[in-house]
């Protein structure tokens, strides 16, 4: 599952190559590793065991762009191929977002494929998660190599979910950028088509007016209210002029309210500070509201539940005045 980072703007994806012993994952993570810009990508670091290595490491990859603001941080994982590592595959697999599943192309190496690709699908399980519904492609490495194996029978065999099929040759190089160009768009369509980053925004913002409002009336804080359902986002081009966030943040937007019943200003909140965790749970946020005539500075703490399954947000608000 895709974290979020509100601080730095970010959203951590975690894609994993996987695949049978020694098919060429380590090659590929090494060769992309070798070909970002230094200034992008993080450490590549290594967990080795006798016969087999995890290797991982981050990248930023700037020219995909920005999701409502939010950058996209991919994290590259492999796992080891030898089936009595499976434990450490299977904890590899915990939160990820995209698969790039590295087949061996070599004659004989069928049933070993096969094999790598069922336990992927079970150790998926594990988790409650389904291989059909997480984004995925397929490699078909070492085609470099006399006498494989054609890619129309790897396909036949591995690809019956006709997901995009790449042959490739890690040794080389051909095909391991495609192969992840890929699935890196795979994973950033699939976020802003299941929970729409600027719905919550957007929810966030309105939910610190009302806060604010009830605060200035008197009323008792903090507000516990239960967070409803994200609105999907197909398109991010697509989504109405209501519910776009400024780049500055999610809170750098105007926010107007009027009601017949009462007559007051508009205002509009931006943050004043950076944010700070004092908890896995718990968020202090310095915002600034600004009237026509006035402008008060607040500080928000935001702590963050589950309710019966369900996300909840509780804020209380401390007015330090004009």
């Amino acid at each position: 599952m895709a974290l979020f980072n509100y601080a730095k703007r970010e959203i951590n994806a975690k894609i994993v190559y996987y695949g049978p012993g020694l098919c060429g994952k380590t090659t590929n993570i090494q060769y992309v590793h070798t070909k970002l810009n230094p200034d992008s990508r993080g450490k590549l670091l290594s967990l080795a065991t006798q016969t087999d290595r995890t290797l991982f490491f981050d990248f930023l990859p700037v020219e995909l762009g920005e999701i409502r603001g939010f950058k996209t941080r991919f994290h590259l994982y492999t796992v080891p191929g030898q089936v009595f590592y499976n434990a450490t595959r299977k904890m590899v697999l915990k939160g990820v977002d995209g698969i790039v599943f590295v087949a061996d192309s070599q004659q004989g190496m069928t049933d070993a494929n096969l094999e790598s690709f069922q336990n992927l699908r079970e150790n998926l399980e594990e988790y409650g998660l389904n291989l059909d519904e997480i984004p995925y492609v397929i490699q078909c490495n070492k085609r470099d190599l006399p006498g494989v194996m054609p890619l129309e029978e790897m396909g036949r065999q591995l690809n019956t979910a006709r997901v995009p099929l790449f042959g490739a040759s890690a040794l080389k190089g051909k095909g391991v950028l495609p192969t992840l160009t890929t699935i890196c768009k795979m994973v950033l369509q699939k976020m802003q088509s299941s929970q729409g980053i600027e719905g919550g925004s957007a929810r966030a913002t309105r939910q610190k007016a009302a806060t604010y409002k009830a605060t200035r009336q008197g009323k008792k804080t903090p507000v516990h209210t239960p967070a409803s359902s994200p609105a999907k986002v197909a398109n991010p081009e697509s989504s109405t002029s209501q519910e776009k966030t400024s780049e500055k943040g999610m809170l750098h937007k105007s926010v107007e309210s009027r009601s017949e019943e009462e007559n007051r200003s508009d205002f509009t909140l931006d943050v004043a500070g950076l944010p700070k965790f004092v908890s896995d749970h718990d968020l202090i946020l310095p915002v600034r509201l600004k009237t026509d005539d006035e402008k008060y500075t607040l500080t928000l703490h935001i702590r963050m539940g589950l309710e019966k399954g369900r996300p909840t947000a509780e804020v209380s608000i401390e007015d330090k005045g004009k």
